[in-house]
């Protein structure tokens, strides 16, 4: 697992604000989750580089528990 979170990666890499970085994972989480209800795996595992430029390292993170 990554040693940084999506949430610090944004805000550092990409400058993001807090409230901005919280909005696009949420976003990248409810688009993962349509992923997972079509069945359409594949994307779903590119969730993280689709909206991150991220590896999949981070899905976990993307994860309802």
């Amino acid at each position: 697992m990554p040693q940084e979170t999506i949430k610090q990666v944004l805000m550092r890499r990409d400058e993001m604000s807090e409230n901005d970085a919280d909005e696009l994972i949420e976003e990248a989480r409810e688009q993962l989750m349509l992923y997972i209800d079509e069945g359409d795996m594949e994307s779903a595992e590119d969730i993280c580089s689709e909206f991150f430029g991220l590896e999949p390292d981070y899905l976990d993170e993307l994860m309802p528990y």
